[in-house]
C-alpha cells in the first residue's frame, strides 16, 4: 500500500470519527473535545497531503495487514457512550495509541532506508499528536488525583485535629 494513502486514510476516518461523535455528544464539553480532535486531525490530513505531493508514490509492504482502527470504532459507534470528558479522551487515546503502534511496527519492518526515514517522521507526528492527547487527560484527571493521599494515610492521628487539647 502508498505510505501517504495509508496516512490520508487514517487521517480521514479520525476525522469523519470525531466529527460523528461530536455531532452525537450531549454534553457540550464532550462535544467541544471531540471537535478540537478532528481539527487536529484536518491538520495531519493537510500536513500529510502536502508530504504527498513532495515524496510521491511511495509502496510499503508493511502497511498491508493494519487494520483502520477509526473504521472499526465507527462500526460499533452506537455502543459507544462517552458522557464526560475524561471518557472522551480516554477513547482518543486508545484509538491514536492504536495508530501510532502500527506505525512504529511499520518502522521497525520496513528494510528500504528512504521509507524508513519517512515512516520515522510520520511516527514522530504520531508520538507527538499522542502526547498532547495524554497531557490533556492528565489535565482532564487531575482533580481525581490528590497528592496527599500517601503524606494522609493514617488519618487516624488527626483526630483531635483543630482541638485544644493539653
Amino acid at each position: 500500500m502508498k505510505i501517504m494513502q495509508f496516512a490520508q486514510e487514517i487521517d480521514l476516518s479520525a476525522r469523519n470519527f470525531y466529527n460523528e461523535m461530536a455531532l452525537r455528544a450531549d454534553n457540550p464539553g464532550v462535544r467541544r473535545i471531540f471537535e478540537m480532535l478532528a481539527a487536529d486531525e484536518s491538520e495531519l490530513l493537510s500536513r500529510h497531503g502536502a508530504m504527498a505531493t513532495s515524496v510521491g508514490a511511495i509502496d510499503a509492504e508493511t502497511f498491508l495487514g493494519g487494520a483502520n482502527v477509526f473504521e472499526q470504532l465507527r462500526r460499533r459507534e452506537d455502543q459507544l457512550t462517552v458522557e464526560n470528558d475524561l471518557a472522551a479522551y480516554r477513547l482518543a487515546l486508545e484509538a491514536e495509541r492504536e495508530v501510532l503502534r502500527q506505525y512504529q511496527n511499520a518502522v521497525n519492518a520496513e528494510k528500504l532506508p528512504a521509507v524508513k526515514d519517512l515512516l520515522a517522521e510520520m511516527t514522530r507526528d504520531e508520538q507527538q499528536h499522542v502526547e498532547e492527547l495524554e497531557s490533556l487527560y492528565d489535565f482532564a484527571n487531575a482533580p481525581n488525583q490528590y497528592l496527599a493521599w500517601g503524606e494522609f494515610s493514617n488519618l487516624g492521628d488527626f483526630h483531635n485535629f483543630g482541638r485544644d487539647i493539653d
